[in-house]
């Protein structure tokens, strides 16, 4: 991704969750996420075998465990020489587990729907964790870690899926509001974005070591 398309994804995303994070700690997103929560709510009570479906989905995808896979396919970019991706990934990854829990912190938003006994989860609301570690991963190993070419694009497809199931089960559940998804979201687009920017910018300069950058459309990046 070449350095001005990364900053201005970087910059507009971050702008969106900032924004974002004022109409919920305001409550203005109340009337979007009420109906959207009791409905799912409603139909996961009525429904316990896709409900059931839904938690396995919740611990498979515990942030622990992608960040854990992001550490892996980071760990093998850096055994193919490619260091400067690795340590931005690594960054990046390091950064979005920090974030998401001081955000919760910060905000302190109460879950949806935890008295309906469908989810473990805990602990502050916004931005959703799971949604923020699964697109962080995805993004990262997309944009940052794989070339262009076939893997990438299964990647991109399988991520993609990964994201709306991830989606899904935290709204389903009632561990999140819908916003809470979004808020996630945006945060991960925003981190990847400043990271593809500074890889470009250093790879502009000269800075580090690692294989030489490819865009995201397979041309060379900006030299």
């Amino acid at each position: 991704m070449r350095s001005g398309r990364a900053a201005a994804v970087a910059v507009v995303c971050a702008a969106a969750a900032a924004a974002l994070a004022v109409l919920v700690s305001t409550g203005a997103s109340a009337g979007l996420d009420g109906p959207l929560s009791r409905a799912a709510v409603s139909a996961a009570l009525e429904h316990p075998g896709p409900t059931r479906v839904a938690q396995v989905v919740e611990a498979l995808t515990q942030p622990v465990w992608l960040y854990l896979l992001g550490a892996l396919a980071t760990a093998w970019c850096a055994r193919a020489g490619r260091g400067r991706d690795a340590l931005t990934a690594l960054v990046t990854g390091a950064v979005a587990a920090l974030l998401s829990p001081a955000l919760k912190l910060l905000l302190a938003r109460e879950r949806p729907a935890l008295e309906a006994g469908l989810t473990s989860a805990g602990g502050g609301s916004f931005p959703s964790g799971h949604a923020m570690s699964s697109a962080t991963v995805v993004l990262i190993a997309v944009v940052l870690l794989l070339r262009p070419g076939a893997l990438r694009r299964l990647v991109g497809v399988l991520g993609a899926l990964l994201l709306l199931v991830v989606a899904v089960d935290r709204v389903w559940l009632g561990a999140h509001w819908p916003t809470d998804v979004l808020g996630g979201w945006l945060l991960a687009a925003a981190l990847v974005g400043a990271a593809a920017w500074w890889r470009a910018r250093s790879q502009r300069h000269g800075d580090g070591t690692g294989a030489p950058l490819r865009a995201v459309g397979g041309a060379d990046a900006d030299r």
